[in-house]
């Protein structure tokens, strides 16, 4: 992705806030920007940040609308001014590929590998949150970490979703991928089900998938300490009861398979269910 100047901030607050003994300087600025697809596609809209929520929504438009709020918190005046110029946003424009990466100190930034979540940064935090509209066949990539919360609403096409630190809502749905985050629950609600296999996990929270009464599909459903619910009618599904782990020393190590596996209507793409600390409900969408 190329870097490209943002437009002029629409709003700028500055002042001290907290008590006396933790105050901090903060600052936040809004800015709006029409990013345009290029080519025939498939068309992807990217959106990466350490710190900061993204809400899509799909609409019947050919461009991508995009509001921008950046907020930032220093100890001081030289932390602001370091903020301020350390943490870019990148933007790509005219191509198959649009959207918004937020680089943190060292080029850090969501999903690559290079990023580091124990690394000891200045003495501030840049947050951005970001409201989008897009073409609703767009395929989506998103990513973020900190204060995370994800929303999409009515995307026709495939995703793949990342957080760690916050929930993820997906709201008419039509289309397949991965949807995962650590700390926040999981609520996809679809118009069509999945056509492909596809991924739902959490570590702490629940998942609530509501597909559409003609739903087929393969299920592997797991929980540690919740519970696996569904109003359709299931059937056991055959799969190895134990898999070959690794081999340690002279001897071969075997862990059981830790999912309940089954079987919805006639089968179809494996779509998998996982969180530690939570229940798995897969419902049948209200008419």
């Amino acid at each position: 992705m190329k870097a490209i100047a943002l437009i002029a901030p629409v709003l700028v607050l500055a002042g001290y806030t907290g008590a006396a003994q933790a105050q901090r300087l903060t600052k936040s600025e809004t800015t709006h920007q029409t990013l345009h697809f290029a080519g025939a596609g498939p068309h992807v809209l990217e959106i990466r940040t350490v710190e900061g929520s993204i809400s899509i929504e799909g609409y019947d438009g050919a461009d991508v609308d995009m509001t921008v709020n950046k907020s930032i918190s220093a100890r001081t005046a030289d932390d602001m001014q370091r903020a301020s110029t350390e943490v870019v946003l990148e933007t790509a424009d005219n191509a198959a590929t649009v959207g918004a990466v937020a680089r943190y100190p060292n080029g850090d930034s969501c999903g690559e590998d290079s990023h580091s979540h124990s690394r000891d940064w200045p003495d501030y935090d840049v947050r951005y949150d970001f409201t989008i509209r897009v073409p609703r066949n767009t395929q989506l990539k998103v990513c973020t970490i900190n204060r995370g919360d994800v929303k999409v609403k009515g995307t026709r096409e495939n995703f793949r979703i990342s957080s760690i630190n916050g929930r993820i809502d997906l709201i008419d749905m039509d289309g397949s991928g991965d949807a995962t985050t650590i700390n926040g629950g999981i609520s996809a609600s679809f118009v069509g089900a999945p056509r492909t296999d596809s991924l739902f996990k959490t570590i702490n929270g629940d998942i609530v998938f509501t597909v559409p009464g003609s739903f087929s599909a393969d299920l592997d459903m797991k929980t540690f300490t919740g519970g696996l619910f569904t109003d359709f009618d299931a059937a056991p599904r055959a799969v190895k009861t134990a898999v070959q782990s690794h081999r340690k020393g002279s001897q071969f190590v075997y862990e059981a398979n830790p999912f309940a596996t089954v079987r919805i209507g006639n089968g179809g793409p494996l779509l998998t269910f996982e969180t530690l600390n939570g229940n798995v409900r897969v419902l049948r969408r209200a008419q």
